[in-house]
């Protein structure tokens, strides 16, 4: 996979004739997923806290703690680093002259070294300064928000590449790259080349500066008191204060999800369903980190299915061509897959261990349990998503756009039942986290899904057709709940391995 990414960094280094500026965007390109892999792979190694039961009580101080880490992962990073150089170094060496494939291995090293102490460098930076529980929201946001940012560079990446290849731009021309380190570092070619101008030996003089005081920074400046962080890291988050306990319990003030558990759940173990899925989720930033990035991909799938959408035409006619081709009712079938997401993870956990507490008390009727699961997930992660739906076509798209949201959600409805039926085997939040063996399965949903938005957009405008097909599917939907109910669900029984 990252042999193939870095053939992509190195169709950069040919369609862009500009030397300079094509090393400049590559190694962009290069920093930023390794700055991203450190994120999302290797933070858990820096923050590891299991070092505090066995080393931090020794006479180690943080400076050799911090090092130690940082060295290790550049290890582990290097493996990565080697497959994504390859395509570029081969390309390098039978087009380039001699001595541009020995200034890009060092230019290589040198952006591997900024991705490392920048990333790290944020981390003991942010861990020093800020309190222990801000530092663990950071984090989890952080992540959520690289995420988007990957997201949205495979819309823009491409585009911007376009760009400049057809407008034989330049280094000078794109100002805004003059503030990377890879723009620094990329003027060693030009440099080599016989460009000495003032500002290619200051660009060249921050490439070979700034990635090693970072690494100084790093050990020196910024990773004092690291140990005592990492062991606070250890502990539990803050509980509620007892005022906020007291107000929570009494009948005065009951919480919302309380009130809305209440209004939707026909039994109580169908409220205890609802509540444990409500409150863990808002709770885990496990779960979080990684549920929030895919909903957050909707409303910029929205965003670039419109800027995409008749490209050059006017906003009017923009909105004609979507409401005319029915391209919009895509964006209902994309939210579906949240269902999908929500029901891979709302049985892993960290904390797996807790959920003794489902075998030890009378559950007679699972079903029941798994219907209230089914209800939050769809009223907290789906139901929020189509009201921004309906309050955006209906001003842009008329009120004919009501029928083809009802017939997608009873299609979500319908197919939650079934993920919940077929592919959810353990109570919420109870077994350990591991990587989904269901890639196979998940593509079919995912076909079938697609497949069904085909054909939806093919009748929509066929309004009785699409009424009729909505009330069916929510019929379907409802007689298909009243069978969960009733379901032993035999898959939920203890396994004491």
């Amino acid at each position: 996979m990252y042999i193939f990414i870095g053939l992509m960094f190195t169709a950069v280094l040919i369609l862009i004739p500009d030397r300079y500026l094509a090393l400049a965007i590559m190694l962009l390109c290069f920093t930023s997923m390794l700055s991203i892999t450190l994120v999302s792979d290797f933070s858990p190694i820096l923050l590891d806290t299991r070092d505090q039961y066995i080393i931090i009580p020794k006479p180690v101080n943080d400076r050799t703690i911090a090092l130690s880490r940082i060295t290790f992962i550049a290890i582990k990073l290097f493996n990565q680093v080697i497959a994504l150089c390859l395509p570029a170094l081969v390309y390098v060496l039978f087009n380039w002259d001699s001595i541009a494939i020995f200034l890009l291995v060092l230019q290589l090293l040198l952006s591997t070294l900024v991705a490392l102490v920048f990333v790290n460098g944020f981390y003991l930076i942010a861990i020093k300064y800020l309190p222990i529980q801000k530092f663990k929201d950071i984090i989890t946001y952080l992540q959520i928000g690289l995420s988007l940012i990957i997201f949205l560079s495979y819309y823009l990446g491409p585009n911007m590449i376009q760009t400049i290849v057809e407008s034989q731009l330049t280094i000078e021309q794109l100002k805004f790259l003059w503030i990377f380190p890879s723009t620094w570092i990329s003027s060693f070619q030009s440099l080599f080349q016989g460009n000495p101008s003032t500002q290619i030996i200051l660009f060249s003089i921050l490439g070979l500066v700034v990635p090693f005081f970072g690494v100084y920074a790093c050990t020196q400046l910024f990773s004092g008191g690291f140990n005592a962080k990492i062991a606070a890291l250890a502990s539990p988050d803050t509980p509620l204060t007892e005022t906020t306990k007291v107000i929570s319990q009494s009948g005065t003030r009951r919480p919302f999800y309380k009130k809305l558990a209440a209004s939707v759940c026909a039994s109580p173990l169908e409220e205890a369903g609802f509540s444990i899925i409500w409150l863990i989720s808002s709770k885990t930033r496990e779960f979080k980190q990684q549920l929030y990035p895919s909903l957050a991909y909707l409303p910029i799938y929205f965003i670039f299915l419109f800027l995409r959408t008749g490209e050059g035409l006017p906003f009017a006619e923009k909105l004609l061509k979507l409401k005319a081709s029915g391209l919009y009712i895509i964006m209902f079938y994309l939210s579906l897959l949240t269902i999908l997401t929500v029901f891979q993870l709302i049985t892993q956990s960290n904390k797996y261990k807790a959920a003794w507490i489902y075998y030890v008390t009378p559950i007679d009727h699972p079903g029941q349990f798994m219907t209230g699961v089914l209800k939050a997930c769809l009223i907290k992660y789906v139901l929020p998503f189509n009201i921004l739906f309906l309050c955006v076509c209906i001003p842009l798209f008329g009120i004919g756009s009501i029928n083809d949201l009802l017939l997608s959600s009873a299609v979500g409805g319908i197919e939650s039942i079934l993920i919940m039926l077929f592919l959810v085997k353990n109570y919420p939040f109870s077994k350990a986290s591991q990587p989904s063996s269901k890639a196979l399965v998940n593509l079919l949903i995912l076909g079938l899904l697609g497949f069904l938005g085909y054909l939806h957009k093919i009748i929509f405008q066929h309004e009785s057709l699409v009424w009729g097909l909505a009330a069916l599917g929510w019929i379907v939907f409802f007689m298909m709940l009243k069978y969960l109910q009733k379901e032993d669900w035999k898959s939920l029984a203890f396994d004491n391995n």
